[in-house]
């Protein structure tokens, strides 16, 4: 029996969250061959709520044979309580640990946040066994191309120290974006790297399809949907914009979920007079199959960044090439992957008109064209990037270090 510990203070249990990756990989695993146990903290960030009762310090959730031990945790809103509420995971991660009855083989350590990987590194160097290391967005890289932060704060420099030890110290580094050309940069060894992307669970997914959505999208319309968070790095005023210079109403641009910029977002709308824009509440991920069903276009746009010359991973174009939707594609990344499928239009990122044109292109294409875009999203997929497929990476990367470790 191998034992894993997960840490990641937002890897939660299925049901609590919209974040899947952990659960949709490790439950793969055979339960004869590996005992998984998962650590995480009890507040919910992307849906700022709270797992554990009042007065609750503890919880422990069986899902599929993974265990998730709950700690409690800071409750926060602020970015600076967000960041105490990381370093308070980390120590409870080393005192709780001491209560785990099966010993780690092997560690693994997910961020975003590294404060993860420092208490998966000190336990690693405890229990004397492997330590991998999960990135899965590159602090404080993106703090920078986001515009947070500069490289010259004191901020940047400890984060960036923090990452050098993280990067040192793993036996393996396990990316979600397209290549390496990032941690070589940095003098990591290239072998020490692999890439593992997020995907969909495809058979879940099209089990979900009977699931009723209480989107009701405006019948005899083409409808071009949005799904996920709204936030500065989505570019949603982008497809505000197209869709102010589209004079057809015919086309309706939905938009689906929460974010910091909703509210302005619909405020732009109201100010643009749109009569081909909707807004939605965010819904449950097992609704989105069904929503996407009644769709007609899927539409992402990737903020300019220099970041994404490293690659992209966005969990919301896996869910709409297993759509079989066609896909409208912004961006300049390294890993354009509705370009490699032929899945859609591909256009630069944030050209608001070319994404116009991309969306005109589609909606005067037969219906029967459109299918077979969607088809290759789907056929892409399904060879890729399905769960099931990228599960059987992860457990060869742990298979092989264990061996290369002698444990």
């Amino acid at each position: 029996m191998i034992n894993i510990w997960l840490i990641n203070q937002y890897s939660y249990p299925p049901g609590k969250s919209n974040w899947r990756r952990h659960f949709d990989l490790f439950k793969n695993f055979p339960k004869e061959d590996y005992n998984i146990d998962v650590i995480c903290g009890s507040f919910v960030h992307d849906r700022k709520e709270e797992i554990l009762n009042k007065g609750e310090k503890y919880r422990l959730i069986n899902s599929e044979g993974i265990k998730y031990h709950i700690l409690s945790g800071i409750l926060y809103k602020s970015k600076i309580v967000r960041m105490l509420s990381m370093i308070q995971f980390f120590f409870k991660v080393l005192f709780f640990s001491k209560k785990l009855k099966d010993k780690p083989d092997i560690i693994y350590a997910s961020s975003p946040h590294p404060f993860n990987g420092l208490a998966g590194m000190y336990l690693a160097r405890k229990y004397k066994c492997p330590f991998i290391l999960e990135i899965r967005d590159l602090w404080p890289e993106t703090w920078v191309a986001m515009g947070a932060t500069t490289k010259k704060s004191i901020l940047y420099k400890v984060f960036a120290y923090i990452e050098k030890v993280l990067y040192k110290n793993a036996d393996k580094i396990i990316t979600l974006t397209a290549n390496k050309d990032y941690y070589i940069s940095v003098g990591v060894d290239e072998k020490k790297v692999e890439i593992v992307s997020n995907g969909v669970d495809l058979e879940k997914y099209d089990s979900l399809l009977k699931e009723e959505s209480p989107i009701k999208l405006l019948e005899n319309k083409f409808n071009i949907l949005y799904t996920g968070a709204h936030g500065t790095a989505n570019c949603l005023d982008n497809i505000l914009e197209v869709a102010k210079l589209i004079k057809n109403n015919d086309i309706v641009f939905n938009f689906i979920g929460e974010g910091e910029k909703k509210e302005e977002l619909i405020k732009k709308s109201e100010e643009y007079n749109l009569k081909n824009v909707r807004f939605y509440p965010p819904i449950n991920k097992n609704l989105i199959p069904n929503t996407l069903k009644n769709g007609d276009v899927m539409i992402v746009v990737a903020k300019n960044t220099p970041l994404y010359k490293y690659g992209i991973s966005f969990n919301k174009i896996f869910e709409y090439f297993a759509s079989s939707k066609p896909i409208i594609f912004s961006g300049n990344v390294a890993n354009d992957m509705v370009k490699d499928a032929n899945a859609g239009i591909s256009v630069d990122a944030e050209n608001v008109e070319k994404i116009k044109e991309a969306v005109i292109s589609l909606y005067s294409m037969s219906k029967d064209q459109r299918e077979v875009l969607g088809k290759n999203g789907r056929k892409y997929v399904e060879g890729n990037y399905d769960t099931k497929v990228l599960s059987k990476k992860i457990e060869k990367i742990i298979l092989n270090l264990l061996e290369d470790k002698n444990v």
